[in-house]
């Protein structure tokens, strides 16, 4: 059984529920390919930071944090943030984008739908086959359409806890030796904390990172909820949105996240965006999407820079780094 769509969006993350909605209400006939069987949840800390584009988010399940601690060793930089880091459960993300695509007449959202195939614009599930005149692929780290591309992959990591405990303020620690370039982070959310630890593979395995985690949570003394446990790839290898002029990626698909904070949201929202803009019209130059593009670079070459620095002085970087550029949210 074969079905038409001017486009199909492979993945209903913040990309693709993005790309939809600019769509939504068009002329154009549009297919999500959800392959889990609720929209929303997943693995994320679930910060956003003041981006180059406003992003809507259902601010009553958002916290809204300006109160910041950075430890660097025995060091603790406070400071209050003008522009919040606004932090949301995925799952609540994505009902927020679905809800606004919802009564869209040319819109059609299919959950449980894994993509198992990719033959230039047609797409086959386990039980359909469709065809398309634009392919999306917003479907995360692991990309089916990426890998359609054949474009390469390369990750950071991200595992966490949730306690039951609320910080007051969002805390990044810094500590060369053992984290090489990575941090450990706690983000408040609205009922509980989320505490994790990022870091490059390259650079610090997995069991090393579980450990210094652990050793944290116990540290401060938190409660911790078993259950929550979570580890993530997240895809920073981008080479580009746009291919074959009818295929697209956004969002951690493109390899759009930060290498230096991890952050991934604000990029595939954006990113999303951009790409049901050049739909709808093919001449638009994806000037947003070059803006984004050239931020995200300017954070990996950050992170690279402090890839090449000894642990014993990296301590120091990061002290230099943060009287001369304020945060590493800047």
């Amino acid at each position: 059984m074969i079905e038409f769509f001017d486009v199909v969006i492979v993945g209903a993350g913040p990309a693709g529920l993005s790309c939809a909605e600019l769509l939504k209400d068009t002329a154009l006939s549009v297919l999500v390919l959800e392959r889990k069987q609720v929209v929303g949840p997943k693995p994320c800390a679930g910060g956003v930071v003041q981006s180059i584009e406003p992003i809507d988010l259902p601010e009553q399940k958002v916290r809204s944090v300006f109160s910041h601690q950075i430890h660097i060793g025995r060091q603790i930089h406070r400071f209050a943030s003008q522009i919040p880091v606004k932090v949301v459960d995925r799952s609540h993300l994505g009902e927020f984008q679905l809800s606004r695509i919802a009564h869209a007449p040319n819109i059609t959202v299919g959950t449980g739908s894994a993509v198992k195939k990719i033959e230039k614009c047609r797409v086959q599930t386990s039980d359909k086959t469709y065809t398309c005149r634009f392919l999306v692929g917003g479907d995360g780290p692991l990309s089916v359409v990426r890998r359609y591309l054949k474009l390469p992959f390369a990750y950071t990591i991200g595992m966490y806890y949730n306690v039951a405990e609320i910080a007051a303020h969002i805390s990044i620690l810094l500590d060369g030796p053992s984290l090489g370039a990575g941090y450990i982070w706690e983000f408040p959310h609205q009922h509980l904390t989320n505490v994790g630890i990022y870091y490059d593979p390259a650079r610090l395995t997995t069991a090393k990172a579980g450990s210094l985690l652990r050793a944290h949570l116990k540290k401060r003394g938190y409660t911790v909820k078993a259950e929550s446990y979570r580890a993530f790839p997240i895809m920073v290898d981008y080479r580009g949105c746009s291919f074959q002029e009818n295929i697209f990626l956004a969002g951690d698909a493109a390899g759009l996240a930060s290498k230096l904070t991890g952050e991934g949201i604000s990029y595939a929202v954006i990113s999303g965006r951009e790409v049901a803009r050049r739909i709808l019209n093919p001449a638009y130059g994806m000037q947003t999407l070059q803006r984004l593009v050239k931020k995200k670079q300017k954070q990996d070459r950050i992170a690279r820079m402090f890839a090449k620095i000894p642990p014993r002085m990296l301590n120091t970087a990061f002290n230099l780094f943060l009287k001369t550029a304020g945060t590493i949210y800047a």
